[in-house]
């Protein structure tokens, strides 16, 4: 997909490049047929920087209206990246796509002057690499740590010159990979579904390691760094009711089945709201898919584990600053309706208290994490590497 205008050097160089991607897939995977479309969006053309997750989205509505497998998109402008200073590509196994920028893979902007031809002939092959790397991360393929293979995480335009090849176990990974993509997808051989739930199930289990691989790309286990407002906004609720008697008292009266339905609630009450307040199940078409219910899941799993995560590193802070700071007979004199002795305060005590403060901390932070940018946080959801 081709967002925006391009010149007539980048132009050239993406026709370019979708052939040398079409011969490398032709030569490596000899078993394979591949169709690669082009399509237009001149509509989606931005000045300055743009938002790698804007595009992405874009390209996820023309993938399920195409039955497209992958999608990919080209653009002159630059992409903003959130995880460093610059950004060639946006990467996203959730979607099953992609977002490419030439702005800086073009030889141009690092000072050299060369030809119109030649600009093209290494823009191209600089693209066709990137690309070419998306398919084998997309594909679930590990990074590679030799600069001279497509799996190669390069630091600069220059490190996309040397990366040329895979290795054989590679090859086979990804021949696997595109053998279970090139099935029949669920809704080609089912009829029209008539139960959405049981469809969705059943898509969610025959795709369930991409499912679990997607929600590992994400790193939902960085959510308190990379989501500062949500912690903040946890932790601070935390410590409040850590010094408030009042909160001791209620939390100590609760007891296990109550405390226990409080975290699930916690989790699925600040997942599903999430969620809904970042829109990032929102889909023009109605139609569910197999790839459609592969995305919903992937979101609603890695904004979870993110929950889940957030929610054990408050109960571990709870638990040290309560085992550090509060002696047994100042808890007991806190928590007068709960008939405690003093000799009888221990970690159990101190476990039922940080259920509940955790809890109730999460449930307060979910309201930071509404006040996130909802670029960023949907960025932080399905961009699972920037290049």
């Amino acid at each position: 997909m081709i967002a925006g205008t391009l010149d007539s050097v980048d132009s050239l160089a993406t026709k370019q490049a979708m052939e040398l991607l079409r011969s490398f897939m032709a030569l490596h995977f000899p078993d394979f047929k591949f169709r690669i479309a082009r399509v237009r969006r001149p509509e989606l053309s931005s000045e300055g920087r743009v938002q790698p997750s804007v595009l992405l989205l874009q390209a996820v509505e023309d993938r399920d209206a195409s039955h497209w497998d992958f999608v990919f998109v080209v653009t002159a402008a630059e992409l903003a990246g959130h995880y460093s200073p610059f950004c060639f590509a946006a990467l996203s196994r959730p979607l099953d796509a992609g977002v490419f920028s030439l702005s800086l893979i073009d030889p141009i902007v690092a000072g050299v002057e060369m030809e119109d031809e030649q600009r093209v002939e290494l823009i191209a092959k600089r693209l066709s690499r990137l690309m070419l790397h998306a398919l084998g991360h997309l594909a679930g393929l590990p990074a590679s740590q030799r600069r001279d293979e497509l799996l190669f995480h390069p630091a600069h335009a220059g490190d996309l010159d040397k990366m040329r090849s895979l290795d054989e176990e590679s090859v086979e990974t990804q021949r696997m990979a595109f053998a279970e993509v090139a099935d029949q997808r669920l809704e080609e051989y089912t009829r029209r579904p008539t139960n959405r739930w049981m469809f969705s199930l059943r898509a969610a289990w025959i795709n369930r390691r991409e499912i679990l691989q997607a929600i590992r790309g994400a790193r939902p286990w960085q959510f308190p760094h990379r989501l500062s407002r949500l912690t903040i906004a946890s932790v601070s609720t935390v410590a409040i009711l850590l010094m408030t008697a009042e909160a001791w008292d209620l939390g100590l009266s609760q007891d296990g089945l109550h405390l226990a339905l409080l975290v699930l609630a916690a989790l699925w009450v600040t997942t599903v709201y999430v969620i809904i307040r970042q829109q990032l199940l929102m889909r023009r078409s109605r139609r569910i898919t197999e790839q459609s219910v592969v995305t919903a899941v992937s979101a609603l799993g890695i904004v979870l584990v993110g929950m889940a995560v957030t929610w054990t590193a408050l109960f571990g802070l709870g638990s040290v600053v309560s085992w550090l700071l509060f002696e047994p007979e100042l808890i007991v004199a806190w928590a007068g309706a709960s008939e405690l002795n003093a000799s009888r305060v221990g970690w159990a005590t101190v476990f039922r208290m940080n259920l509940f403060t955790a809890s109730i901390g999460l449930l307060i932070g979910a309201l930071g994490a509404s006040f996130e940018s909802q670029h960023y946080f949907r960025h932080i959801i399905f961009v699972d590497e920037e290049i």
